[in-house]
C-alpha cells in the first residue's frame, strides 16, 4: 500500500490514542450476549506504531530529497 505522509501521521496518532486508552481500561477481550470482542494486544500495537514511524521517516526523507533538500540523515565517515 502506498502511504501518504498525512495518512501515516493520522494512523500513528490513532494508535497512540488506543495505547493511551488501554492504560485506563486494560481489557483485551470480552463477551456480551454471546458475542466476543478481542482487541489487538498492546505489544502488537507498539510494533505496528514503530513500523509506521519508520515508514513515515522514510517518506519524509524521500520528499525532502525530491524537493532538493537534504534527507536530514547523518552519514558518518572515518578516514584512516
Amino acid at each position: 500500500m502506498a502511504w501518504e505522509i498525512s495518512d501515516l501521521e493520522t494512523a500513528i496518532s490513532n494508535i497512540e490514542s488506543v495505547i493511551t486508552g488501554r492504560i485506563t481500561s486494560d481489557v483485551e477481550s470480552y463477551q456480551i450476549a454471546g458475542r466476543s470482542i478481542t482487541k489487538i494486544p498492546a505489544t502488537e500495537l507498539l510494533i505496528i506504531r514503530s513500523q509506521l514511524k519508520i515508514e513515515l521517516s522514510n517518506l519524509k526523507a524521500t520528499a525532502r530529497i525530491e524537493n532538493g533538500l537534504s534527507s536530514k540523515r547523518k552519514i558518518q565517515v572515518r578516514f584512516l
